[in-house]
């Protein structure tokens, strides 16, 4: 065989194994696109399974991030001080949320999503199999606090009882590093009206 033969039988034969793959990558991507798209959940749908922890307030249903309703719990690299010492809470706060979800599969209600970064979420109604809410695990334990501009004071009460025990996020110093307002100020509603949670749905 001689050399300029040789060379157009591997061009041919690399060109045909590219051909092969650039087709099974189309064939890949038009197979799924559609199921993709169909994942989105719109509101009021029901997402259930079992949850990977992202942080005290959010996690995981595969492609799915769900984050919950009416909490607010430490972001990453969010500070108080304890005992006079810098003190970040949020590794402890996804700790405190694998222990109300236990493993258990979780249900969430999706109220409305919304954009973090570069992802999508879904800020949603969630409880365990045993029908306990998981925002109010958070909020009782004190590893979240009632996020009032969107709760419209739902977990006030569950707040009041972890402020006054000192536990999780109140041994901070000077008070829990979370959230309470949206950017129009204290005092004003972030959706209008609130949310009403409605509890797990029938089984």
């Amino acid at each position: 065989m001689t050399r300029s033969s040789f060379l157009a039988s591997f061009l041919a034969s690399f060109l045909a194994s590219f051909l092969a793959l650039l087709a099974g990558i189309l064939l890949i991507s038009a197979w799924r696109g559609p199921a993709h798209a169909q994942s989105a959940p719109k509101k009021g749908e029901l997402l259930s399974g079992s949850a990977t922890v992202v942080e005290g307030d959010t996690f995981d249903f595969r492609v799915n991030r769900v984050r919950v309703w009416g909490i607010f719990s430490p972001e990453q690299r969010a500070w108080c001080w304890r005992n006079g010492q810098r003190w970040e809470p949020a590794g402890e706060a996804a700790k405190a949320l694998r222990e109300c979800l236990k493993g258990d599969a979780v249900t969430c209600r999706v109220q409305r999503s919304e954009r973090r970064w570069f992802r999508k979420r879904y800020v949603s109604e969630c409880w365990t199999d045993d029908g306990r809410d998981v925002g109010a695990c958070m909020v009782r334990a004190g590893w979240a606090t009632d996020y009032s501009c969107y709760s419209g004071g739902h977990y006030r009460d569950l707040e009041a009882e972890a402020k006054h025990g000192g536990l999780g996020l109140w041994t901070c110093d000077n008070g829990p590093p979370t959230r309470r307002w949206g950017r129009k100020g204290r005092g004003v509603l972030c959706e209008t009206p609130a949310y009403k949670p409605s509890g797990p749905a029938p089984k």
